[in-house]
């Protein structure tokens, strides 16, 4: 059987930012005189579109120009977080790659954000092809994998087997709607728990490249 073609996420799977992003919404609830949140009830609750969530923390836009401007703030806090590559994701590309998979990235953010990231993570030259987002809303890349996919199917055999690689419930949302397999990682931003009630679900980013390429 041939390799599959990886779709990979970003943020939370490949590039480890899930503190970053805790570390950004505790900001702006202080600024909000709220209480923080901690690592385990983000992992257990934050999910995708993120506007329910950050109602739920206190961050509320009564109107759009007001939700726009607190994507903004998010962005330009997270900004200043410092970020690193998970400490295995050039081991998983490492070894996709030797196994002969082609390899792209579909990400919910912005797509200037998200080819800054990987040219400064160093990891560019893995991928076919870049997929972002075209704003900073936050809401579903559905959109943006199906263009993906478009944009890859001339130049795909027939009959390729995709696998999405995501640490999301929302990843496991988007490979349904595509009709493509999906593989999660417990790493990032959800708790393991709510991705093994969904998907094949791997303790680490190298578990679940074994699980997408079919290894023991």
């Amino acid at each position: 059987m041939s390799a599959p073609y990886i779709l990979w996420d970003w943020n939370g799977t490949l590039l480890d930012d899930t503190e970053a992003a805790l570390a950004t919404l505790n900001e702006m609830i202080a600024k909000r005189g709220g209480q923080p949140i901690g690592m385990e009830f983000y992992r257990d609750h934050f999910a995708f579109p993120v506007r329910p969530f950050y109602d739920k923390i206190g961050i509320v836009a009564h109107d759009e120009d007001e939700w726009n401007g607190i994507a903004h703030e998010y962005h330009e806090v997270y900004g200043r977080q410092p970020k690193k590559l998970n400490p295995l994701a050039v081991t998983a590309l490492e070894m996709a790659k030797e196994a002969g998979c082609r390899q792209s990235i579909v990400s919910a953010l912005r797509q200037d954000l998200l080819e800054a990231d990987m040219a400064r993570n160093g990891v560019t030259e893995y991928f076919e092809r870049i997929c972002g987002s075209d704003n900073l809303d936050g809401a579903s890349k559905l959109d943006r994998a199906r263009v993906l996919l478009r944009t890859l199917s001339d130049t795909v055999p027939s009959g390729t087997h995709f696998v999405l690689i995501g640490d999301a419930l929302h990843d496991k949302e988007v490979a349904d709607a595509l009709g493509v397999d999906c593989i999660l990682c417990a790493q990032g931003s959800h708790a393991a728990w709510r991705l093994r009630a969904v998907a094949p679900t791997g303790e680490t980013l190298v578990d679940a490249l074994r699980l997408a390429l079919g290894m023991p």
